[in-house]
């Protein structure tokens, strides 16, 4: 009834659990293109209100690590707690739950686009950057238990690995660039 990544974002658990045994499973490079398509419609109606080509593609490639660090980070966990499954799969089932992320990046161009003072929300865009990162967390926790069959310590330790890793990253990029510190309260 509704798109893998609406199922995935309602009932997780259930959700990559039917994915998992789909005989038409996602594909690794076809999740990967779409969030970076996404990323680039984000950057591209946030940059000049409108699709634009040229930023949308701008915004794609300028923002493809994100995709290629989750990748490296669902290979490390699996490294750690399962070598069996293959990183491919794991990686094509995790780049199905995107979705959280995408209704952040709709509510912010939605938030840009139709109200009058789009600066007022501005702190809300860290409430939603936080609620959709805690519900992606949940979503790649169904991923490790039911999508990929991962006892529960086994799931919540490659949960944990794959956090440090991408979210390490992203964060330790950031600070060290000196763009984190100046936008936290004090």
């Amino acid at each position: 009834m509704f798109s893998p990544v609406a199922s995935l974002m309602i009932r997780p658990f259930s959700g990559y659990a039917a994915l998992a045994r789909c005989d038409d499973a996602p594909r690794a490079l076809t999740g990967a293109l779409r969030f970076m398509l996404a990323i680039g419609a984000f950057v591209a109606f946030g940059a000049t209100g409108r699709l634009s080509p040229f930023e949308l593609l701008g915004g794609a490639i300028s923002f493809a690590y994100y995709p290629l660090l989750h990748a490296i980070a669902m290979a490390m966990a699996l490294r750690a707690v399962a070598r069996e499954i293959p990183v491919s799969r794991a990686f094509a089932l995790f780049a199905a739950g995107y979705g959280p992320w995408y209704l952040l990046f709709c509510a912010v161009i939605a938030v840009c686009l139709f109200v009058p003072d789009p600066g007022a929300y501005v702190k809300l865009v860290g409430v939603g950057i936080v609620v959709a990162h805690v519900w992606g967390g949940v979503m790649t926790l169904a991923l490790f238990r039911r999508g990929l069959d991962l006892s529960w310590r086994r799931a919540v330790l490659a949960l944990v690995i794959f956090d440090v890793v991408s979210l390490g990253t992203i964060l330790g990029y950031f600070l060290a660039a000196g763009q984190l510190l100046p936008i936290l309260p004090r």
